[in-house]
């Protein structure tokens, strides 16, 4: 499972869980997570005003995340917008 990537899927998927239990649905609907990378996920937007309200919420969504899944180690999360 690991080799094919399911195991990644399934934590990208209860990572953008997390952030949607702390942001709501209408926010959480305009966001996808990206990779994790030295303790920093990424975690890309739809427009620059659900960029804003996220930066605003940023500390509740990393302590979300860190107690959803301690084990990934998330330090920080950077939120960006999604090119299109």
């Amino acid at each position: 499972m690991a080799r094919r990537g399911y195991a990644q899927a399934s934590a990208g998927e209860e990572m953008l869980q997390s952030v949607v239990a702390v942001v709501g649905t209408e926010i959480g609907n305009d966001c996808r997570v990206g990779k994790l990378r030295r303790g920093v996920l990424q975690v890309y937007v739809t427009d620059s005003a659900t960029l804003q309200e996220l930066n605003f919420q940023r500390r509740g969504v990393l302590r979300r995340l860190q107690k959803d899944m301690p084990d990934s180690n998330i330090t920080d999360v950077r939120f960006r917008l999604q090119s299109s």
